[in-house]
């Protein structure tokens, strides 16, 4: 019998102004959440407005009033509980560490904070299960952070760092301690009070039932398990099942192995990663829905919210028929997005590479297309994928046209191609620039010319590195600016004039003759522009040095500043001081470069 359901805000589920605690019962799975999952959950907080839906939980509560309870049985909901209260913890220490010296007001909220997480008794307000050391590990977790706060754990587990529960706790703390390319930290405090008020007001639909028995049975009826099955799983089992029933009568076991293991084959052309799989299952409808045998009715196109529907529905009609094209169509995404296995075909391998930096990945639903559909050559497919990286690129700069659009134009264009006799780039380019409606050079030029690094660090670095490629490259050089050292990139976007708050005192005279006022004005106008920037392997060693010291840094007898010899240092290299004029001349030629390459109508 359900006692009572209510939409609760997270700050309340964890109130400190009682002790109801939560605890997960032993023959509750272990804590299995993956990257992913903390991914969406922290992006999905910081990118909301407040009141984010994150799902319900089922206690049992023998209590008339839940919130007089001393201790709630989490029947289900347990992934989200134990994860909202590891970024809490993450964030408590977040707020440790940063706290004003000597304020108050923050210390008191980060008293009242911490009654959150720990119960009178200085026990967790979260109790995960026994299984797999999960509650060794949250304890130990729980005293890193709050010291002789809370209870001190017997002993440090054993293999701590190679379990999810703390791996989860370091994503947090990680995320919330980001640097951006320059260094300055992605989270400033005020920020991470403003991301903890975003978390408190999330809701969660909290069920109260008595028993056990009531527990189990809502629990099935909701099949809303801690990770709830995914779409893709969803679609797997009833694939798998349509098919199983389809061979009644032969040898069902080999049958099943068989279909499951060609299921697998399908998981691995797309990654591991989940968000890749379910954009594939999206794009697959999406391009091929213009043959009436895939297309379902009042399915316009494939969204999240759709997505299982349309499947069941495809399923239903011809399972083997459904299971054939996403093999062979996976085998074709995998080839756009795997590029790197393939040593055979440089030129494609680097065209690729760049529709994947210019966070082209809406495209791939029209090379999965004229792969399919025309069984375009190389040659073809590399013309194509640089045309889509212009167009990203206008995109990514003018926000023209906007990200809910994109997928209905692609769909257009798609249905509009599928007319054609055969495969002509001339007449499929005609066709995109017409039902793309890709920003036009007017806009994309005004847009240029103004803030960029504000706007869009990515566009900056993939422009920056397609000029500096366009000039220099050649088949004994090149240079990967998107090459990484673990996490981080290697080559960085150094500002000229620095960027930070204080300017030092060697540019104020150099950019305003010593006055501060229109030092700073200088900086506010020109500091984030193309004329600005420039790419360079050693941004931490150069920082706020003066522009002499920038541009004739040397290092283990390599130059390290702007004499290294970059196409895009070249103009700093010859330059004796660096002026708010010099980076208007400098924004200019970068502009016109920029509206060169990437210009529908030239060839590169």
């Amino acid at each position: 019998m359900i006692q009572n359901v209510s939409n609760k805000p997270v700050s309340e589920l964890f109130s400190s102004e009682n002790q109801v605690s939560y605890f997960i019962p032993k023959y509750q799975r272990e804590y299995i959440w993956s990257k992913f999952n903390w991914e969406s959950l922290f992006d999905d907080i910081d990118e909301s407005a407040g009141g984010h839906f994150l799902g319900s939980i089922i206690c049992i509560n023998t209590q008339l009033d839940s919130f007089k309870a001393a201790e709630l049985e989490l029947v289900d909901g347990q992934q989200r509980t134990t994860t909202i209260s590891l970024l809490y913890l993450a964030i408590y220490k977040y707020f440790l560490e940063n706290m004003p010296e000597d304020d108050e007001e923050a210390r008191h909220e980060l008293f009242s904070f911490r009654k959150k997480i720990v119960l009178q008794n200085k026990s967790p307000r979260v109790t995960p299960s026994y299984t797999a050391s999960n509650l060794d590990d949250y304890n130990w977790i729980f005293f890193e952070v709050l010291g002789n706060k809370v209870n001190k754990p017997h002993k440090k587990p054993k293999f701590l760092g190679l379990r999810r529960m703390y791996k989860a706790f370091d994503y947090f703390y990680d995320r919330l301690n980001e640097k951006d390319d320059n260094g300055n930290s992605i989270f400033t405090y005020s920020k991470a009070q403003e991301f903890l008020n975003k978390l408190n007001m999330a809701t969660i639909v909290k069920i109260d039932v008595i028993g056990h028995s009531d527990a189990f049975t809502l629990f099935e009826t909701l099949n809303n398990r801690g990770v709830p099955l995914s779409a893709v799983d969803l679609i797997k089992n009833k694939l798998l099942g349509k098919l199983e029933k389809n061979t009644s009568g032969q040898n069902n076991k080999t049958t099943l192995d068989e279909n499951y293991e060609r299921w697998s084959g399908i998981v691995s052309n797309l990654t591991d990663e989940y968000s890749t799989q379910e954009r594939f299952l999206r794009q697959f409808y999406n391009a091929f829905k213009v043959s009436s045998d895939i297309e379902v009715k009042k399915a316009p196109k494939a969204m999240k919210s759709n997505l299982i529907r349309i499947y069941e529905e495809l399923i239903d009609r011809d399972a083997n028929a459904m299971l054939e094209r996403l093999e062979e169509c996976s085998e074709i995404y995998n080839s756009n997005i795997e590029f790197n296995n393939n040593e055979t075909q440089k030129d494609l391998v680097f065209a690729l590479r760049n529709l994947e930096n210019v966070n082209g990945a809406d495209a791939y639903m029209l090379l999965m297309f004229l792969d399919k559909r025309f069984k375009i050559n190389s040659e073809q497919k590399i013309q194509m994928i640089n045309l889509l990286c212009k167009y990203f690129i206008r995109r990514n700069i003018t926000d023209t046209p906007n990200t809910r659009n994109l997928t209905n134009y692609f769909i257009d264009i798609i249905e509009e191609l599928n007319n054609l006799e055969s495969y002509n780039f001339s007449e499929a380019k005609e066709i995109f620039l017409r039902l793309g409606r890709p920003a036009d050079d007017e806009l994309f030029s005004k847009k240029l010319r103004g803030n960029v690094y504000e706007e869009n660090v990515g566009a900056v670095r993939y422009i920056l590195s397609s000029i500096e490629l366009n000039e220099t490259q050649t088949d004994e050089i090149y240079t990967n600016f998107y090459e990484r050292d673990k996490k981080k990139f290697k080559w960085t976007i150094e500002h000229i004039l620095p960027q930070g708050d204080n300017i030092p005192k060697e540019w104020v005279h150099m950019i305003a003759d010593g006055d501060e006022s229109l030092a700073n004005q200088i900086k506010t106008n020109q500091v984030h522009k193309f004329g600005n920037l420039t790419l360079t392997g050693y941004n931490s060693k150069l920082s706020n040095m003066s522009f002499d010291r920038k541009k004739n840094r040397v290092q283990d007898g390599k130059n390290i500043g702007y004499m290294n010899g970059l196409w895009l240092n070249k103009i700093l290299s010859d330059q004796e001081s660096w002026t708010a004029k010099d980076i208007e001349k400098r924004t200019e030629l970068i502009v016109e470069k920029a509206i060169q390459l990437f210009s529908f109508n030239s060839e590169n």
